[in-house]
C-alpha cells in the first residue's frame, strides 16, 4: 500500500514538478497523458486512481499483466505502473513483452512489489523497467519520479524526430547530387554532338536530333523526380508512404537509381 508523505514543508516543491508537467499536457490542446495501472489489490488501484486523476492524468486500469500488454497494444499510454506480483502474468514477464514489441518498446515503465530484495530490483532493470520502487512507496515521489519519466520520453521523441530530420536531410542532398549527375549526363552529349555538326550534312543533323530528343526525355523524367523529391521532403517524417507521389526520400533515391542505372 501506498504512504502519503508526512513532511508538508519538504514536498511542496517536488509536488510541484509533477502538477507542471500535468498541467502542461492537460491545458494545451493534446490528449491528457495517459497512465496505465496494473495492479490487483483493488484498495491500491482505488488510491493510485484518485491520487493521480487529480493531477490530470487519464488513468487506465488493468487487473493483471496479460489484460495490461493487451489494454497496451489496443491504445496509446504514455507511462505504465505495474506492481510485480500478479496473477497470470508477473511484472517481470510483462517488461519483456513490452520490450520485444517493436511499437511499444520505448514505452516507460515503472515496476513496484512489496518484496524488498535488492536481488528483484537488478532482475526487472535487466527486463526492461525504467524504475524500481518498493512498496510502501511516497505517492509524492512517485508522482515526481513519473513526470521526470515523462519529460525524458518527450525529450527522446523530440530527438528521435530530428535524427530523422537530419537524415531525410543528408538523402535528399544524396538525391540531388545523383540528379546533378544525371543532367550532366544528358546534356553534355548534346552540347558535344553540336560542337563538331555540319548544319550541311544531313545525317549529323539527325544524330544531333536524335541526341537531343533522348537527352530532353532523360531531364523530363529528372525533373519529374525531383517534385517527387520535393511532395516527400514536405511530409512529416514519420508519414506512411500511400501513393507514388507520397514515396520517401530514399524509395525516390532508390528509383531514381534503377531508372537511370547510376
Amino acid at each position: 500500500m501506498p504512504s502519503k508523505s508526512k513532511t508538508t514543508s519538504k514536498k511542496t516543491k517536488a509536488v510541484h514538478g509533477g502538477k507542471e508537467y500535468a498541467k502542461s499536457k492537460k491545458s494545451g490542446h493534446h490528449a491528457p497523458t495517459k497512465i496505465l495501472i496494473i495492479e490487483d489489490d483493488q484498495d491500491t488501484v482505488a488510491i493510485l486512481k484518485m491520487f493521480f486523476s487529480k493531477e490530470g492524468y487519464d488513468i487506465d486500469i488493468a487487473g493483471d499483466g496479460q489484460e495490461g500488454f493487451d489494454k497496451l497494444k489496443k491504445s496509446h499510454h504514455d507511462l505504465v505502473l505495474s506492481d510485480v506480483m500478479m496473477p497470470k502474468i508477473d511484472g517481470f514477464k510483462f517488461c519483456e513483452m513490452v520490450r520485444s514489441e517493436p511499437l511499444l518498446k520505448m514505452t516507460p515503465i515503472v515496476l513496484v512489489t512489496a518484496k524488498n530484495d535488492p536481488g528483484d530490483k537488478i532482475v526487472g532493470l535487466e527486463k526492461g523497467a525504467d524504475d524500481y520502487l518498493t512498496k510502501p512507496y511516497n505517492l509524492v515521489e512517485l508522482r515526481v519520479r513519473i513526470a521526470s519519466m515523462l519529460k525524458l520520453k518527450k525529450l527522446r521523441g523530440e530527438l528521435i524526430l530530428k535524427e530523422k530530420e537530419l537524415e531525410r536531410i543528408k538523402t535528399l542532398e544524396q538525391t540531388l547530387i545523383a540528379i546533378s549527375h544525371h543532367i550532366n549526363n544528358a546534356t553534355a552529349p548534346i552540347a558535344g554532338r553540336a560542337q563538331i555538326c555540319d548544319v550541311h550534312d544531313p545525317d549529323g543533323v539527325k544524330k544531333l536530333v536524335d541526341v537531343c530528343i533522348d537527352g530532353c526525355r532523360k531531364i523530363t523524367n529528372t525533373i519529374e523526380l525531383l517534385s517527387q523529391v520535393i511532395k516527400a521532403m514536405k511530409q512529416p517524417s514519420n508519414n506512411i508512404p500511400v501513393d507514388y507521389s507520397s514515396l520517401t526520400v530514399n524509395e525516390l533515391l532508390t528509383k531514381f537509381e534503377d531508372q537511370n542505372g547510376l
